[in-house]
């Protein structure tokens, strides 16, 4: 029930976020054109690779450790540990961020895009180790909004510029930075207040690095998996076929993992609650809510974009970029899938257990064979060699961190109601092939209702993923609410 409530909770966090992302999708595929959004796509990469870099280690620890610190009544001196952490940290993004503008000196389309990042940076860590802590301590309602707001101002504002003004592929940052500035000043206000009165500690400050540094190793692994192959293909091929692969990616890729990520702000904070309390074995327990709930929405709507991907592509994507993106978009659903489970699901085990060193040094595997495999397939098949490296390099990530985290915590995976929802999910094949190839919005908004209705009503008929009792609780909530 507690689930259902956050899930309910996160919503319009995960509605924003997909209007952004979407959003972008369209307007910046149109209005940037093909190499303007492959530059926009390799900073952004750059961007997160700085970041997880030099400043992830004090977020994760400010959500892992702010639950513990509220049970032991010392939130205060977390917070201001957490804090001197982030101010260390600034220093090595700053040293990060000189270096890449000595690496981009003859590059000045790239380099007039830096400052902007550099802005960015610091402003995006106060907010995002306020959000963790939110987070965290299941403040749900001031998560949604902060970050609903955060998401919405950064894409309109970026729009606008975009619109009006000849920044090119700097534009997005602009909007980002605008929408930054509009929340750092009260969620830093935030941080302060919880900090006051608290004190930090060297010993503190290791525990706390000791657990976010292999957190921030594992991360930059998974952005390398994830991202690789956008450099590689840069090399291989050209910017603008960075801004096709980068145009499906974001429709593909992005809707899936929104869905997971939306399971796991609900569900995680719970699995680490039951963790705290209870031992490995009543984390096990939680976790089969999560599970069944990444499964019941994330396999549907891989299999849902795989099927709609012409007019998806069309009703989405700029025309300069749609063709190269049309083809990769229901591979990269797929791949999308199982990102979601590898970051969301099975991590999940080695974070509980402090053992994220071992994560780290377990992704070394995947990020290893896809730079590896994107080596080998790009020059041969183009993009689809970038999309083969990609799928094969996260099933094998899977298959790693769920053999190994099996040791700190037993993460069930219910095949049966894997078998179920699949199933369910291929109900929708064969009533779309019966809707008309009209393209654009008509063909895609039609087939994205009739597939949906499709697809839960096979769920219920065969309760795939416990779709029956879902809907029981929602209605036995709604009538206590009622009474």
């Amino acid at each position: 029930m507690k689930l259902l409530s956050h899930l309910a909770g996160y919503l319009p966090v995960n509605i924003a976020n997909g209007i952004a992302a979407f959003g972008g999708v369209y307007v910046f595929t149109r209005l940037l054109g093909p190499e303007e959004y492959g530059r926009y796509a390799l900073m952004f990469s750059v961007m997160a690779l700085i970041h997880t870099l030099s400043l992830t280690p004090a977020e994760a620890s400010a959500y892992r450790f702010a639950g513990k610190a509220e049970a032991d009544n010392r939130l205060p001196d977390h917070f201001r540990t957490a804090l001197s952490l982030t101010l260390r940290s600034l220093a090595l993004t700053a040293l990060l961020i000189v270096a890449l503008a000595l690496a981009l000196g003859k590059l000045p389309e790239y380099l007039k895009i830096l400052p902007w990042i550099a802005i960015l940076m610091p402003i995006n860590t106060v907010i995002q180790m306020a959000l963790e802590a939110h987070k965290a301590t299941q403040q749900v309602g001031r998560f949604a909004l902060v970050e609903t707001t955060r998401l919405l101002g950064g894409f309109i504002f970026g729009a606008l510029i975009a619109w009006q003004s000849g920044f090119g592929a700097a534009c997005p940052f602009i909007g980002m930075v605008i929408a930054g500035v509009i929340l750092v000043a009260p969620e830093a206000r935030w941080l302060s207040q919880q900090a006051k009165g608290g004190a930090t500690s060297v010993s503190h400050r290791k525990e706390y690095l000791a657990y976010g540094i292999p957190i921030a190793a594992a991360l930059v692994l998974d952005l390398i998996l994830s991202a690789a192959d956008r450099f590689l293909l840069a090399l291989f091929m050209g910017e603008a076929a960075v801004g096709e692969y980068a145009a499906g990616y974001g429709v593909a890729d992005k809707t899936v993992l929104l869905l997971c990520a939306w399971a796991a702000m609900a569900g995680s904070p719970l699995i680490m609650a039951a963790y705290e309390r209870g031992g490995k074995d009543a984390a096990r327990d939680e976790a089969r809510g999560l599970i069944r709930t990444l499964l019941l929405i994330g396999i549907p709507a891989a299999t849902g974009l795989a099927l709609v991907a012409q007019p998806l592509a069309e009703a989405l994507i700029g025309e300069n970029v749609r063709a190269g993106a049309m083809q990769i978009i229901p591979w990269i659903a797929f791949a999308g899938l199982l990102n979601g489970l590898l970051i969301y699901y099975f991590s999940e085990a080695f974070q509980l257990a402090h053992k994220t060193k071992e994560r780290a040094l377990l992704m070394l595997v995947p990020a290893s064979a896809n730079i590896i495999l994107n080596l080998i397939l790009i020059p041969q098949m183009g993009l689809m060699g970038a999309v083969i490296a990609t799928v094969a390099s996260y099933a094998l990530g899977i298959t790693v961190l769920a053999s190994f985290g099996r040791r700190f915590v037993a993460l069930p995976l219910p095949f049966g109601e894997l078998v179920k929802v699949a199933f369910a999910a291929l109900a929708m094949w064969p009533v779309l092939i019966l809707v008309p190839a009209w393209g654009g919005w008509a063909e895609l908004i039609t087939k994205a209702f009739i597939g949906g209705a499709a697809y839960i009503i096979a769920a219920l008929l065969l309760d795939a993923g416990g779709a029956r009792g879902f809907v029981r609780e929602k209605l036995a909530s709604k009538g206590r609410t009622a009474a």
